[in-house]
């Protein structure tokens, strides 16, 4: 059943014509918790004209039985309207008394033909609202619970906020904070959600994405550049300082007039010891002080002109901000990103992480999901595609630099004298893994368990070719959240394909993924 609205109450959307429908032939997830489908897909329904946040209201409310929305589709707020290439991407926020619920987003995903495909679910429905205790703590109170929560004093510790939230726990929802602490010694980042009528904690988790690795500039690094590892390494097995036709000679795009490395992509701003020229001329030796900033400045600046170059650019940019880079943050072996400093940073332990671009562009990766897909990878199977998405962008983005035998090796200066592989490499992505070999441990490797998702990733850019795999695959994640799956992962990919050209792909990416056991897809 089909029927027209005019309505013209909101700012800018006056004589918006939208047309709701009932759905008449879908497929859906059920929902575990609540009984209501917490996916509904395997349709393309034709709206009306009018804004997207219009049309998704409308729809959402023609279909709220169906949803376990009744009574509750008004407490909705749109929270933001995002632009992919392929389509646009309505994600609504349940509210209880005008506060937010915890996760209990609807997301509505519109084609750029126009059709609605997928709505994702994880609102509350009404019979489940009912209140355990009240807003009793204070949000001072709620930081000091929070910070003791993960032994710590205040010392060290930024508190970046204490927001209030419903929190559901079984079949009501409590009074909780959301506390968000950023701790420098151990690197960690905390969400903790404190019981506002208790002072209990609810749930808290480190945030922090994170990878292992080492690293004039090194384009990507200097095993690539030589075609040669053995004269990198000493007698002993140490690495060599790399000769001068290591390095490439490039330009530096987007610097601000200051001399520092500031553009409208990146800022090197947290790095320690800044370097500064005001001839804009950073022209440094790898064991120089600045090295290192200018690698962190120039691979990821270029990596978000990348992204321009595919279409993410004016309201469909991902990186609206400078993005900030510790070139040099720590001594330890080890680099991350930061999701709530929206950062990255890199170690300087074995060889500097920074002097290698595939550990910059992994960890860009990062950045990029969370920048499209906040807080991903909360959950065994995302941690584990947020690992083997990072490995795959850094792979398929030097790829036409390197001999063919070495295009799916990755990291081979930073792991050059810590691996017995021979050309050296810290992973690769072209392993004949299947999801059958998927370890459901919750204390399993995230990197190990991500070799599949990067393997079947560079499998579909080796059938599709680049362009066609990063739009698609980069797409696919405005549809993802932090708990998906590979099958989530799948079908994203396949609507991605739908929405960017028109299916063309699909037959051989439904075969890749049935080859590799992830499904079901369609």
């Amino acid at each position: 059943m089909e029927r027209t609205e005019r309505r013209g109450n909101e700012p800018g959307e006056q004589g918006d014509t939208v047309q709701t429908l009932r759905l008449k032939s879908y497929k859906t997830i059920p929902g575990e918790q609540y009984g209501t489908p917490k996916e509904v897909w395997g349709f393309r329904a034709q709206v009306g004209r009018g804004s997207p946040q219009r049309v998704a209201r409308a729809f959402l409310r023609s279909n709220a039985p169906l949803l376990g929305l009744a009574g509750i589709h008004s407490r909705l707020s749109v929270q933001r309207v995002v632009h992919s290439l392929g389509a646009t991407h309505v994600i609504l926020q349940q509210r209880h008394r005008g506060i937010p619920i915890f996760r209990a987003y609807v997301t509505v995903h519109i084609g750029r033909d126009g059709r609605m495909y997928l709505i994702k679910n994880r609102a509350v429905p009404r019979e489940f609202l009912e209140e355990r205790g009240r807003f009793k703590l204070g949000a001072s109170r709620a930081r000091s619970r929070a910070l003791r929560a993960i032994g710590a004093g205040k010392r060290g510790v930024t508190v970046m906020g204490a927001e209030k939230r419903w929190f559901p726990v079984d079949d009501t929802i409590r009074p909780a904070y959301r506390v968000r602490l950023h701790r420098e010694a151990p690197r960690e980042e905390w969400i903790v959600y404190v019981n506002a009528a208790t002072g209990g904690v609810l749930s808290k988790y480190d945030n922090l994405a994170s990878t292992r690795g080492v690293a004039r500039v090194f384009d990507p690094n200097p095993v690539v550049a030589l075609g040669d590892w053995t004269a990198l390494l000493s007698a002993t097995g140490r690495p060599r300082r790399p000769p001068d036709r290591a390095y490439s000679a490039v330009s530096l795009e987007g610097l601000g007039s200051g001399g520092r490395l500031d553009g409208r992509r990146v800022t090197t701003s947290p790095t320690p010891n800044r370097v500064r020229r005001a001839d804009h001329r950073f022209l440094f030796d790898s064991v120089e002080p600045g090295f290192l900033e200018v690698m962190a400045y120039f691979h990821v600046n270029r990596a978000i002109r990348y992204l321009e170059s595919l279409g993410y650019r004016g309201r469909r940019a991902i990186f609206r901000a400078p993005l900030p880079v510790n070139a040099s943050g720590t001594r330890d072996d080890n680099s991350w990103y930061s999701p709530g400093l929206r950062s990255l940073t890199f170690g300087t332990g074995g060889v500097d992480d920074a002097e290698d671009a595939e550990i910059i562009l992994h960890e860009f990766g990062h950045a990029l999901q969370d920048a499209i897909c906040p807080d991903f990878g909360q959950s065994t199977q995302a941690a584990a595609m947020g690992e083997g998405f990072g490995d795959y962008f850094a792979a398929s983005f030097f790829a036409a630099m390197k001999p063919a035998a070495l295009r799916p090796l990755l990291m081979s200066w930073d792991s050059i004298a810590d691996t017995d592989h021979r050309p050296p490499y810290l992973r690769r992505v072209d392993l004949p893994l299947t999801f059958e070999s998927f370890d459901h441990d919750a204390e399993a490797d995230e990197h190990d368990n991500g070799r599949i998702w990067s393997a079947t990733l560079w499998e579909i850019r080796t059938a599709v070719g680049r362009d066609v795999a990063d739009r698609i695959i980069i797409d696919s994640h405005f549809q993802l959240d932090g708990f998906t799956t590979f099958a989530r992962g799948a079908r994203a990919i396949l609507d991605a394909d739908r929405n960017l050209y028109r299916g063309r792909h699909l037959p051989r990416l439904r075969k890749i993924f049935q080859a590799r056991g992830i499904g079901p897809v369609a």
